[in-house]
């Protein structure tokens, strides 16, 4: 075959007469090491699919996620006759160690066979299991179904990112994100209102997950409807079709031979090394990754302190003597629960100066750094310590001032745990991009069994110490955190360059995404907008 060469900005590539007319027809193209990758306009590359496809299927993705509920161990108790301790087990741990164990597993396997179909058997079997939990009057139906539902809940948790990087390039993801984190921080601080509010309604607890079961039902009839995101899957699909003779014109499956040859990062030779891929690789990044570990803590701390408030707010509201509350008034109680949510939104302004800060570097064409956006992570590890000690001296029985001042201190909180697990995530996604999700595998794992301890931490910490002495402790262990973002602008490059697998993860990266750009050693390399 008489080679024919197309000129890029970074080289000359070479193709055939006769295989470049096929390749283009579904997208690809093959590059100057012979392997077949994405053309960058091909309108089958998640990232040049159209605004409202990108839309929608992002839009049902977060709402899965958003849509959480709080545990109502207190009201299901009495009915099975558990005491406290036993009823937040079965109600709580269990689900948070569901979510645990599946934030281990999920994120190799999305990346194995795809963003779909984890996200279509967990919307499922989510479903399932709040039936299981409403439906069936037996206490084992609670600690099965409580932990089957929190192994489902983890998927779009750890998937999303990925599904994000895989749709949306750079300037556009650090919105995704954030709308993505603020969305399931508002879910987990709005599920003790819905749920307690549900149950004054007379209906009893199971009301909660009867209605839990039919709206995870309508999630997965919208995720019936979402397409597979993942692009070495759609080029591994693409590579199929061509095999069976689809590349010649024919589609009769009797195609010539073509040299079929392609970079395919999720290949796995054996059930051995899938198995390593699943179980030990995670495990392994979570203990020897620096950068891994130390988003791993900040994180799962930080969030599990919404958890904290679920079991000790009620009973510290409880104890007010303005604002009408009473002790035992869980739904009056919950409401406090609302003052997150302004906090919250404030973690959209941070985004303006990281905008900012990249466009400056666009300009004059400098490369876009992970450390460039965590100014917010900068703002939120203070926000947190402050808000926490503002809280912790301003309810009783220090002190018996009105309601509004100890509920002000929840904003700053807000923000900070929001933030936080934005920012975080953000840096996992910008740091280890094409395993975005692999690289959550640890802090899911972390963040999920330290959220299902808080609940029993706050039902032994608070009573012993008191309100005052308690709350301190958890602001002592937040002013920690605040070295941390300096610790990140001064040694975070220096650990992802020294990381192997951070390296391997851009390598990848650059092989299988769109845009390309001359690297320094002139090679014609893609890499990330």
């Amino acid at each position: 075959m008489k080679p024919l060469v197309v000129e890029t900005k970074c080289e000359a590539v070479a193709a055939t007469d006769d295989d470049e007319p096929d390749l283009a027809r579904l997208g690809l193209r093959r590059g100057s090491d012979g392997l077949i990758t994405w053309l960058p306009d091909s309108r089958d590359h998640p990232r040049n699919w159209s605004r409202g496809r990108k839309t929608f299927d992002i839009g049902v993705i977060i709402f899965f996620e958003f849509f959480v509920y709080a545990s109502v161990a207190r009201a299901a108790q009495r009915e099975y006759n558990l005491s406290q301790i036993p009823a937040l087990l079965a109600f709580t741990f269990m689900y948070n160690l569901g979510q645990s164990l599946a934030g281990l597993l999920t994120p190799p396997l999305s990346e194995r066979f795809g963003r779909k179909p984890p996200y279509l058997v967990s919307s499922a079997l989510f479903s399932l299991s709040c039936l299981v939990v409403a439906g069936v009057h037996h206490p084992g139906a609670v600690w099965t179904g409580r932990f089957l539902a929190g192994f489902c809940s983890a998927v779009p948790a750890v998937v999303t990112a990925g599904s994000i990087e895989d749709m949306f390039d750079g300037r556009e993801r650090v919105w995704l994100v954030v709308v993505w984190n603020a969305g399931s921080t508002a879910g987990l601080c709005l599920g003790p209102v819905y749920a307690s509010f549900l149950l004054r309604l007379g209906e009893g607890w199971r009301v909660v997950f009867w209605t839990a079961a039919g709206v995870t039902a309508v999630c997965f009839l919208g995720l019936c409807f979402v397409r597979e995101s993942r692009p070495s899957c759609l080029l591994r699909r693409k590579i199929d079709f061509l095999r069976v003779g689809g590349g010649a014109g024919t589609g009769t499956g009797e195609g010539r031979d073509m040299e079929l040859d392609w970079f395919d990062p999720d290949r796995t030779a054996e059930t051995k090394s899938l198995v390593r891929l699943v179980l030990v690789q995670p495990l392994r990044l979570l203990f020897t990754e620096p950068i891994v570990a130390m988003v791993t803590l900040i994180s799962a701390v930080s969030w599990g302190i919404v958890y904290l408030f679920t079991e000790s707010l009620p009973a510290i509201y409880g104890t007010l003597e303005s604002g009408g509350f009473v002790e035992g008034d869980a739904a009056r109680a919950s409401l406090v629960f609302l003052a997150f949510l302004p906090g919250i939104g404030l973690s959209f302004l941070p985004r303006l100066w990281d905008r900012r800060v990249v466009a400056r570097r666009l300009e004059r064409g400098e490369r876009i750094e992970p450390e460039d956006k965590i100014t917010g992570f900068i703002l939120a590890a203070p926000a947190l310590a402050i808000g926490l000690a503002w809280f912790a001296w301003t309810v009783p029985p220090f002190t018996q001032l009105h309601w509004l001042v100890p509920t002000a201190a929840l904003i700053p909180i807000g923000f900070a745990v929001n933030e936080m697990a934005y920012t975080l995530a953000a840096y996992l996604t910008d740091a280890y991009l094409l395993y975005a999700a692999s690289a959550f595998c640890g802090l899911a794992f972390v963040r999920a069994l330290v959220s299902g301890l808080m609940p029993l931490v706050a039902q032994q910490m608070y009573p012993a110490l008191g309100a005052n002495i308690a709350g301190s402790v958890v602001a002592g262990a937040a002013l920690v955190f605040c070295l941390a973002p300096w610790v990140f602008c001064k040694y975070g490059r220096r650990l992802r360059e020294r990381s192997p697998f951070a390296r391997l993860s851009l390598e990848n990266h650059l092989k299988t995404s769109i845009s390309s750009s001359s690297s320094k050693d002139g090679s014609c390399l893609e890499r990330q907008l």
